[in-house]
């Protein structure tokens, strides 16, 4: 009887042992796998500080040329020493205003009077309901 409670209390720390085992090593577990994202993030922003530098480095390279290019056409003699633009049309000269067009437009604006003097009478026969 006493060798099958040792064996009972063996086995029971033993269980103890590996069940207090667990949440430790899945918190080691989760260490490790937060220092491996840490380390994974560390080399993301390192290969993005490279691939900036070497976008700087390629504008400035493409300014730098684009100066070399512009030199000589500044350092080039102007042949005249300011823009010289082309000389305008001359304007025609207007006539008399068509006659023609006044009739039309005086027809326009009587009919336009008349439209709306009716709409005025319309609106005012309208009575409110009671």
């Amino acid at each position: 009887m006493s060798k099958l409670r040792s064996w009972g209390a063996v086995l029971g720390a033993a269980t103890g042992v590996l069940s207090a085992g667990e949440p430790a090593f899945a918190q080691a577990d989760l260490r490790l796998l937060r220092e491996q994202n840490q380390i994974l993030q560390q080399q993301d922003i390192a290969r993005q500080n490279a691939l900036s530098a070497q976008r700087e480095a390629a504008a400035a390279r493409g300014r730098y040329e684009a100066q070399q290019a512009l030199r000589p056409l500044d350092a080039a003699p102007r042949t005249t020493p300011e823009p010289q633009l082309r000389p305008s049309q001359p304007v025609p000269p207007r006539g008399p205003a068509d006659p023609g067009y006044s009739a039309l437009n005086e027809r326009l604006d009587r009919q336009v009077d008349e439209r709306l003097a009716e709409s005025n009478a319309r609106l005012r026969a309208i009575t409110p309901a009671r």
